[in-house]
């Protein structure tokens, strides 16, 4: 009975701050703005994608300081399946996420690159979708410190935007019959010239 009593009691003090952090949250997340959608661009550079995102103006707390502005990206071959996309950072699950957001810079835009290393894309088409975030994150001690706590606001996913993989420019290729002949020229060029040093030391 008694074992009963102090178990009822541990869970009646777990739900009353689980209830507390709720409403800090949500008088948090209501001091601040939601964030609008990201304006980007993408393209593909080498092995990578490059993302250059307009950074949008930041609302400050009460007391004067102002929040961080984050971004999260998901992007997927054009061909494949809504639900299929590759995430950066790599998992993704509110308030939290493996890794930390992308930071936004303090210019006029952010420039992030995510790596395309062993990710395939046979359409040579890529679909990318940005959202922002705007509050502050913080690290916790899950996973060895490598998961990191959100709070703040985020915004809305962007529509889809489709990058084609530009193609290497073709390289011109001389005729197989001028090969010879330019051989030849080259190396009666290269007799002559020695004739002529050899012929100055006669």
């Amino acid at each position: 009975m008694k074992w009963s009593a102090s178990l009822f009691f541990v869970l009646v003090i777990a739900a009353l701050t689980l209830s507390i952090l709720a409403i800090v949250g949500s008088a948090f997340a209501q001091s601040l703005p939601k964030p609008s959608v990201p304006e980007f661009t993408a393209k593909v550079v080498d092995n990578t994608l490059e993302v250059t995102i307009k950074n949008q103006p930041l609302t400050p707390y009460e007391n004067g300081s102002y929040p961080s502005l984050y971004y999260m990206f998901k992007y997927k071959d054009h061909n494949e399946r809504i639900g299929f996309e590759y995430y950066d950072p790599v998992y993704f699950v509110l308030p939290s996420t493996y890794g930390g957001y992308y930071k936004a810079s303090y210019s006029d835009f952010t420039i992030v690159s995510l790596s395309l290393e062993g990710r395939q894309f046979p359409s040579e088409q890529i679909d990318i979708q940005a959202i922002a975030l705007v509050g502050n994150q913080y690290p916790t001690d899950m996973q060895g410190g490598t998961v990191y706590g959100f709070e703040g606001v985020v915004g809305s996913w962007s529509n889809i935007q489709t990058v084609t993989f530009e193609e290497n420019p073709d390289i011109p290729e001389l005729p197989s019959w001028i090969i010879l002949p330019l051989i030849l020229m080259s190396s009666l060029t290269i007799i002559l010239f020695k004739k002529k040093v050899w012929g100055q030391f006669s």
